[in-house]
Parts: structure tokens; C-alpha cells; sequence
């Protein structure tokens, strides 16, 4: 009977080693900064590494994108170009009726001399009261 073999015996103490020396690592990475410091530095030099080679493929992405993306939203408006005429058409209606409005009160607001408005609240007065009837305030 002998023993146990030697390279059971070499696997047993590497293995140790190797937990103790993971051990130390997070130890010093846990408590020390500059260890911490040291290991970020190497990745942010690692990623700069990375976008620099990938530059090139990132402006072709976003080359190919944006075309892609001018050529769906021009086929959208293709493919609804009378809905959004009738749309366009609807709001030019709208629109042209509010101005009419808009300019027939204000038309009203110069011709009209038996009316005006008070200056504190806003309500309709004779355009002869010295007193708005509303909130008797002094015009």
C-alpha cells in the first residue's frame, strides 16, 4: 500500500495555492483602492481599445440605419398620402374658420361704440359708464 499518488498530492497543494491567492485578490480588490484603481484603468483602457476598432463598423451601422429608417418613413407617407391630405384639408377648414371668427370679432371690437370692456375684470360695459356694473370699479 503506498500512498497517495504525486500528482494527487501536486493537484491538492495548486489547489490550495490557488484559494489562497483568489482570497488575497479579493481582499486587496474589496479594501484597496489602488488595486481597484489599477483594474479600472486597464478595462477603460481595454474599451477605449475596443470603440477605436469599431469605429468604422459603427458609422456603417448608423449609415445603414438612417437610410432604413428615411426609407420606412417615406414609404409610410406613400402608402397614406390621401388620409393625410384629407387630414391637411380638415385642418385648413378648421383653421380659415377660427380666422374668420377671430377677424369678425375683432371687426366688431372697432366698429362697435356703444360697447366696451372693463379694464379690472374683463366684462362688457356701456362705452359711456364711468363704473363697470360688474365689479364698480373706476374707468
Amino acid at each position: 500500500m503506498g500512498g497517495v499518488p504525486l500528482f494527487i498530492k501536486i493537484f491538492l497543494v495548486a489547489g490550495i495555492l490557488l484559494t489562497i491567492a483568489i482570497f488575497v485578490f479579493v481582499i486587496m480588490f474589496m479594501f484597496g483602492t489602488k488595486t481597484r484603481s489599477k483594474f479600472m484603468a486597464r478595462q477603460m483602457k481595454s474599451l477605449r481599445g475596443m470603440t477605436d476598432l469599431s469605429k468604422d463598423d459603427i458609422e456603417k451601422m448608423m449609415t445603414n440605419l438612417s437610410g432604413a429608417t428615411i426609407k420606412s418613413s417615406k414609404a409610410i407617407l406613400e402608402e397614406n398620402e390621401d388620409d393625410l391630405k384629407d387630414i391637411a384639408d380638415a385642418n385648413a377648414r378648421i383653421n380659415k374658420d377660427a380666422i374668420k371668427e377671430t377677424s369678425k370679432a375683432i371687426k366688431d371690437g372697432f366698429t362697435s361704440n356703444d360697447t366696451k370692456y372693463c379694464k379690472y375684470c374683463g366684462e362688457s360695459i356701456d362705452s359711456d359708464s364711468l363704473y363697470c356694473k360688474n365689479c364698480g370699479k373706476k374707468q
